[in-house]
């Protein structure tokens, strides 16, 4: 199978805590540049290169009590109006650098990523958090930085070292079906979120 440029990818990035509960990020690219067709698990590779420069930025924040599982690509079938899964591939992170246990599992540092269009904001609650990690009821600086630098990766395209295809993130409207570019301007709360769950054994 083959992804044509111009396709909308949904990346979820699944993370397992010790016990067994559930994390999950959401990431939205569309595939640009380049010639294209590419190849479907070239493209789940460059995901995962993507996730993982988003996530090296933070992971030393983050309790030693989770980890990355998988990351799973699916494309938007614009006839059906639906996700189809492209594939999946196994992913890990180097946990546990900054000493404390984690925070209570809906605790989470909020990111807010600004679009083309000014009404539409892109949202990222990073879980796990340490509680090393605040003083006076406020994240550290330091992770606020990291935390931005995070952001930064994360709206930034990149070229993917394996099909050589550019992943330009964006955010995925669900009323629209429809993609609007992310652009580099964002913001990172120095106070604690919450997020509640979404469904039963995952969390935010």
């Amino acid at each position: 199978m083959s992804i044509p440029t111009g396709t909308q990818l949904r990346i979820v990035a699944s993370m397992n805590w010790s016990d067994g509960e559930i994390n999950q990020n959401v990431f939205n690219v569309e595939l640009t540049g380049g010639a294209g067709p590419y190849d479907d698990f070239d493209v789940v590779d460059d995901c995962l290169e993507y996730i993982e420069g988003v996530y090296d930025n933070i992971e030393l924040y983050m309790a030693d009590e989770i980890d990355g599982s998988s990351i799973t690509v699916y494309k938007f079938d614009e006839v059906n109006e639906d996700w189809d899964e492209v594939g999946s591939n196994s992913w890990s992170l180097s946990t546990g650098g900054t000493a404390g246990t984690g925070l209570p599992r809906g605790v989470a540092f909020l990111l807010t990523a600004k679009s083309e269009d000014p009404d539409i904001d892109a949202r990222k609650y990073l879980p796990a958090m340490v509680e090393g990690a605040l003083t006076d009821e406020n994240w550290v600086a330091a992770l606020v930085l990291a935390a931005l630098d995070f952001a930064a990766d994360w709206v930034t395209a990149i070229v993917g070292s394996t099909s050589g295809a550019t992943l330009t993130p964006v955010v995925w409207s669900v009323a629209k079906l429809a993609a609007t570019y992310l652009v580099d301007h964002y913001l990172a709360s120095n106070i604690p979120a919450y997020q509640r769950r979404r469904k039963n054994n995952v969390g935010i």
